[in-house]
C-alpha cells in the first residue's frame, strides 16, 4: 500500500497571523470595550462629570474611527472580489 501525502493549500495569511480585517475587528472590539468602561457606573439620571464626558467622548470618537476603518476594509475586500469576478468572466473591470 502506498502512502499519500496531503499538502494543504494556503489561502490567505498564515494561520497565526491575523489578516487586516481581523485586526480591524479586534481594534473595534477594544474601542467598544473602552466606551463601556467610560460610562459611569452610578446609573441613569446622574449628571456626568467633565472628566467622564471627556473620556466618553474620546472613547466614542475612537469607536467611530474603528467602525469607519472596518467598513472601508470590507468595501475594499468587496471591490477586489467583484474585480476578480469580472476579470474571470471576461467582462473587464467597471
Amino acid at each position: 500500500m502506498s502512502k499519500i501525502t496531503i499538502i494543504p493549500i494556503r489561502r490567505g495569511p498564515p494561520a497565526g497571523t491575523p489578516d487586516a480585517l481581523q485586526d480591524i475587528i479586534i481594534r473595534r472590539q477594544m474601542a467598544e470595550s473602552a466606551v463601556l468602561n467610560a460610562l459611569p457606573r452610578q446609573g441613569a439620571g446622574i449628571a456626568l462629570l467633565m472628566s467622564e464626558r471627556r473620556a466618553l467622548r474620546a472613547a466614542t470618537a475612537e469607536l467611530n474611527r474603528q467602525m469607519d476603518a472596518e467598513e472601508a476594509e470590507l468595501n475594499r475586500i468587496a471591490r477586489r472580489s467583484v474585480s476578480r469576478h469580472l476579470t474571470s468572466t471576461g467582462r473587464g473591470v467597471a
